[in-house]
């Protein structure tokens, strides 16, 4: 009686392929790499907050991982004279 050799069928092999790939486009997204589709989220009017060039006063704080972008140059977080800072309400 002869004995087949035992390995991994194309089935398997290509299960785990599709798997991989998965997994990177969601690393991918979820790392903000996908231009368009992080656009807008880290926009601090987006969250809730305003923009001011002035310090946060009240019931609100700077929170620095949002964005502003007062000059409209679409450069944003130039410095808090130019595009000014995200003040949250706390």
């Amino acid at each position: 009686m002869r004995k087949k050799a035992q390995g991994l069928s194309l089935n398997v092999i290509i299960i785990a392929a599709l798997a991989l790939l998965v997994m990177v486009i969601l690393a991918v997204i979820f790392m903000g790499r996908l231009g368009g589709f992080r656009e807008g989220s880290g926009d601090c009017e987006t969250m809730g907050g305003f923009c001011s060039r002035t310090s946060c006063e009240g019931d609100y704080t700077r929170e620095v991982s949002y964005d502003c972008d007062l000059d409209g140059d679409s450069t944003v977080n130039e410095g808090q004279a130019v595009d000014g800072v995200c003040c949250i309400s706390v």
